[in-house]
């Protein structure tokens, strides 16, 4: 499948979303504030979440326009996860341009973050003017809250894996679905609850939007061994120089010799480590199997969320398809 069609109404819908978040929501004084808080909106990104959102609303049976502040919501939130996620991982590149906190420094980022994190809501809240229903409202809220608490638990547990060499598989997808999978999940839901679906479509479709989020984040622990630096948008093993524990890391530590387990510890955490080096330690994640285990599992998940759409009806056969594709382009995607 060339997905070409998702592409297509992904770039729509980000038309559409990042038009309402600029002229209706993130407008303000100080200037130097708003133009850190709209840097990564305005760098571009693929805008998957707000495709989820809206998706999930018209094959419950809503109408997109109508789903727009919430999928607005869901993207604002997103990007405060990044500006924050980028001052404690000190990155200095996002979507290929430089971070927040290296342009406007540590402070302005932070409030910057701050600040997306009250006008996801106050986007949420302008569903008033759709004539969704306030009992949706408050519905879609609650998720949205949620939301935001669990990733603070995955960005949490996250950091404190980099201290620990004893990370097991089931820690990682913990992590990997309070940190990721969550936000996927809230866009499929919130979208279903918009369009007042049934309590089943509602599970459903959240189920689908979990299984994608947790594909979606393997595959990008893959790009960040061997993907390629200008199409991910940041520098390739930064993942190894902020001593992540991936799924390839945590394989490859069960499976390597002593002396090959020595060397990927070394790597792990070490900032000042080589190009040279860090395609030493790729390729030893190769040889060890690492790369192609995650890739599996990526499959896997792509394919739980395939099949839960099969159980499921709607009369937008083409917001079921779309969605059908976002659950295969997630594992096959380049950056």
């Amino acid at each position: 499948m060339s997905h070409s069609k998702l592409l297509e109404y992904s770039k729509k819908i980000a038309k559409e979303v990042d038009k309402f978040i600029l002229e209706e929501v993130l407008v303000g004084e100080p200037e130097n504030l708003y133009q850190a808080s709209t840097h990564l909106i305005r760098a571009g990104g693929k805008r998957l979440r707000p495709a989820l959102l809206i998706l999930s609303t018209r094959f419950a049976g809503g109408r997109e326009e109508v789903a727009i502040p919430a999928a607005a919501a869901i993207e604002i939130l997103h990007n405060f996860t990044l500006v924050h996620d980028d001052v404690m991982d000190m990155d200095e590149f996002r979507r290929g341009v430089p971070t927040v906190h290296k342009i406007w420094g540590i402070p302005v980022a932070i409030i910057a973050g701050d600040l997306l994190f009250s006008k996801a809501f106050e986007a949420l809240l302008k569903l008033t003017t759709r004539n969704v229903g306030y009992d949706r409202i408050v519905k879609s809220a609650e998720i949205l809250a949620k939301t935001a608490s669990t990733i603070a638990e995955g960005q949490a547990m996250d950091m404190s894996f980099e201290e620990r060499t004893d990370v097991s598989e089931g820690e990682y997808f913990e992590m990997i679905y309070k940190k990721t999978a969550v936000l996927f999940e809230a866009s499929t839901k919130i979208g279903a609850i918009v369009a007042n679906a049934s309590e089943n479509i509602v599970k459903a479709l959240a189920e689908y939007g979990k299984k994608t989020g947790l594909a979606f984040q393997i595959q990008d622990d893959i790009l960040g061994v061997v993907g390629e630096e200008e199409k991910v948008g940041k520098p390739i093993g930064s993942d190894i120089r902020e001593g992540k524990k991936t799924l390839i890391i945590i394989y490859a530590l069960k499976k390597a010799s002593r002396s090959e387990k020595e060397r990927i510890l070394d790597a792990l955490g070490n900032r000042s480590i080589s190009k040279k080096d860090i395609s030493e330690i790729v390729e030893l994640l190769e040889n060890l199997g690492a790369i192609d285990y995650a890739r599996k599992y990526a499959i896997r998940f792509s394919n739980e969320a395939l099949n839960i759409l099969d159980t499921i009806s709607t009369e937008d056969f083409e917001a079921k398809e779309m969605l059908k594709e976002l659950a295969e382009y997630v594992i096959k995607r380049i950056k």
